[in-house]
């Protein structure tokens, strides 16, 4: 796919994401640096950004952008992580702060809440 093709279809993607219009993974293009990511519903983009963690005494760090994902440690309180990308799933905002993996066949990372953060 030719450069002007992808940066068309990137464009396209951005404005349906920004009407709130999701499509299937399946319907992406294949997914380059610097473009925004569909994976169903979960919308992701990415992010580098130095957060400070605001909640005490600490918050989740999870396995998967999503509240019900297991926890698999704990970032405390006044602790720094910088994200790699960010992540919408049902309008509830999750940052990747390690081993993040976001593209066409799946996604994962280390992942904490955003409103535990700022």
């Amino acid at each position: 796919m030719s450069l002007k093709a992808r940066t068309m279809a990137a464009a396209i993607g951005a404005t349906l994401i920004a009407w709130g219009i999701g499509a299937p993974a399946q319907a992406s293009p294949a997914p380059e640096d610097g473009q925004i990511h569909i994976q169903g519903t979960i919308r992701c983009a990415p992010e580098g950004k130095t957060y400070t963690v605001k909640k005490k005494p600490g918050t989740a760090v999870r396995t998967k952008p999503a509240k019900t994902a297991p926890q698999v440690d704990t970032v405390y309180f006044g602790n720094k992580v910088t994200s790699k990308f960010y992540c919408v799933n049902d309008s509830v905002i999750f940052v990747c702060i390690s081993l993040c993996k976001v593209d066409e066949t799946g996604i994962a990372g280390r992942w904490v809440f955003r409103g535990d953060i700022n």
